[in-house]
């Protein structure tokens, strides 16, 4: 099911907190997923309402005509490659949940659109990667039958679905990815074993892996080391399973892979 808020968004929306709220609460449950997002991380996602203001209409059309534009063709790949069903994708303007998120909504693994965080994120000419690397989530989700969004309760499994979905968004889109700049892949291949001591650490000592995939982060300068490193965790693995089996690795084999993966 394909379902656009836009057009609610803008019968609504004066440039107030209020017009949102009047505006989100048209979709109760997607109220409650954005809220959801920042609940779960002990925030009050009332102290993100003034992000609404930073955003201008325009910059909004400009997202949400992009996102349209590329979207069929993506969806269309995918389809042909993977054989996906029984989804839904979202467009709405939230919080900066996400440029893109799949969760579960209306009790279907759904793709959910953030035109505000596009725009924020100004990819207006990236958004053919980043819809494909949602939809890369989206066929992990459908070929192992299973939650992805609570696979990841665990941090270090970040790296298995950030990866598969790089993988895929490879794969239907090639290089460069939606979220490379300029000489980030090339210092990446560099600093590769630098970029796994580091993540490896953390797991030893328990410390946060946000700064490897956050888009509002750094770790040695560089943004987005983690999808990356999630890149080649999955094609070593390619190098003995196949595609559909590595969606389908159980939990505790992908631990002690990317264990593993991290020493080699």
């Amino acid at each position: 099911m394909f379902i656009d808020t836009f057009s609610t968004f803008l019968r609504h929306w004066n440039g107030s907190k209020e017009s949102w709220l009047r505006y989100i609460q048209e979709y109760p449950e997607l109220f409650e997923k954005i809220k959801w997002d920042y609940e779960r991380y002990e925030t009050d996602w009332r102290e993100y309402l003034k992000l609404l203001t930073k955003r201008t209409t325009e910059e909004l059309n400009l997202a949400h005509g992009a996102l349209l534009e590329v979207l069929p063709g993506v969806e269309q790949r995918i389809k042909r490659l993977f054989k996906v069903e029984g989804y839904n994708v979202v467009i709405y303007v939230g919080l900066e949940n996400g440029a893109g998120w799949v969760t579960e909504f209306m009790g279907r693994p759904s793709i959910l659109f953030g035109l505000e965080a596009i725009a924020e994120l100004n990819w207006y000419d990236r958004l053919e990667g980043l819809v494909a690397h949602e939809f890369g989530h989206l066929v992990h989700w459908v070929l192992r039958g299973e939650d992805i969004e609570k696979f990841e309760d665990e941090g270090m499994m970040w790296l298995y679905t950030e990866g598969f979905a790089q993988r895929v968004e490879d794969i239907v889109t090639g290089r460069p990815w939606h979220l490379e700049y300029d000489g980030w892949f090339e210092w990446c291949t560099r600093n590769e074993r630098r970029i796994k001591e580091e993540f490896s650490r953390r797991i030893r000592e328990n410390e946060p892996l946000n700064p490897f995939f956050g888009s509002w982060y750094e770790l040695f300068g560089m943004k987005f080391t983690g999808y990356y490193l999630g890149y080649r965790f999955i094609r070593w693995l390619e190098e003995t399973l196949s595609f559909e089996e590595i969606a389908k690795l159980k939990k505790e084999r992908v631990r002690g892979m990317i264990l593993e993966f991290l020493e080699g």
